[in-house]
């Protein structure tokens, strides 16, 4: 390859792009009274909005239960069960998406909750692209110009999950609050921890993925920032840990000259059977068969 001349190198260059986005699952149903979707996980985020009824979700250690307008998004892994309570029936709308960007995984793990919240500026938005995939729904068949509106719908409801991201993130740095600060302040440990022993994934680094580790940078115990955390983000610091992991074990996946071995060291397993059955109990895929799948979908 050519080396770039001199004067090109003092030009402003756009980013280059090359993000692996993928959206599947698009669909809309209405279930009776006493309708169950029996317990899974996905290797991707699910997004549903409720059109009609309620909806009861039941996850690993909580429950909610979501009515007309409610917006829900499900991290990867995550474990849950849906059903109907609602005597009139439930209506819904659901996709999966996924992203293999670490940094953006990483955001809206952080600052989106199971359920979005309404008083947050861009619910409205996100609420109309999701409407906007329903009316979809009506095309008897897709040519490639409704497939390129569906892929920009995607694109445009990423960006606003983003900015979801950026006002909940501004809102809890303004919070005088101080476990919504204490909270963020685990969070953004646990991510330094997890990145510093990424790049460097050598035995002495180990201890940065302990929960132990992490307590005793913010100077409380583990017991009260197990507490703290989970009033915050609805998960334990533990299992923010185990996303962080699962999504840069998706990312690694994607690079061919890594071996399966090489990426669990590096998210830091020690165990090559013990990475392969954690990451089937996150996505219902080996390590292997989510590489396949992938390469398929190239």
């Amino acid at each position: 390859m050519n080396e770039k001349p001199e004067w090109l190198k003092k030009l402003k260059n756009l980013p280059e792009i090359n993000l692996n986005m993928k959206f599947f699952g698009g669909h809309q149903q209405k279930v009776p009274f006493g309708w169950v979707a029996k317990r899974e996980t996905h290797f991707a985020f699910e997004i549903m909005i409720i059109l009609e009824g309620v909806q009861h979700t039941d996850f690993d250690s909580r429950s909610y239960d979501f009515v007309e307008g409610d917006i829900i998004l499900i991290p990867p892994g995550t474990s849950h069960e849906n059903s109907c309570t609602s005597k009139e029936g439930l209506k819904y709308f659901c996709a999966h998406f996924d992203i293999d960007d670490p940094e953006i995984q990483q955001n809206l793990l952080m600052y989106c909750p199971i359920q979005l919240r309404k008083d947050n500026i861009v619910f409205i938005k996100i609420k109309e692209i999701l409407e906007a995939y329903v009316g979809f729904l009506e095309q008897e068949k897709f040519c490639l110009r409704e497939k390129l509106l569906v892929e920009r719908l995607l694109i445009e409801l990423v960006i606003c999950l983003l900015d979801y991201t950026t006002y909940e993130q501004q809102k809890m740095e303004a919070s005088d609050n101080s476990s919504l600060v204490l909270a963020k302040a685990i969070a953004d440990t646990i991510q330094k921890n997890f990145r510093t022993f990424t790049e460097y994934p050598l035995e002495e680094n180990r201890s940065l993925l302990s929960m132990n580790a992490v307590s005793e940078a913010m100077g409380i115990s583990e017991s009260s920032m197990l507490k703290i955390f989970k009033k915050v983000f609805s998960v334990s610091p533990k299992h923010y840990l185990d996303q962080l992991r699962y999504n840069e074990a998706k990312f690694l996946l994607h690079q061919p000259t890594l071996s399966i071995s090489e990426i669990a060291e590096i998210i830091g397993y020690q165990n090559l059977s013990h990475f392969s059955r954690q990451f089937k109990k996150w996505s219902n895929l080996s390590p292997k068969e989510y590489r396949e799948l992938n390469k398929e979908r190239a």
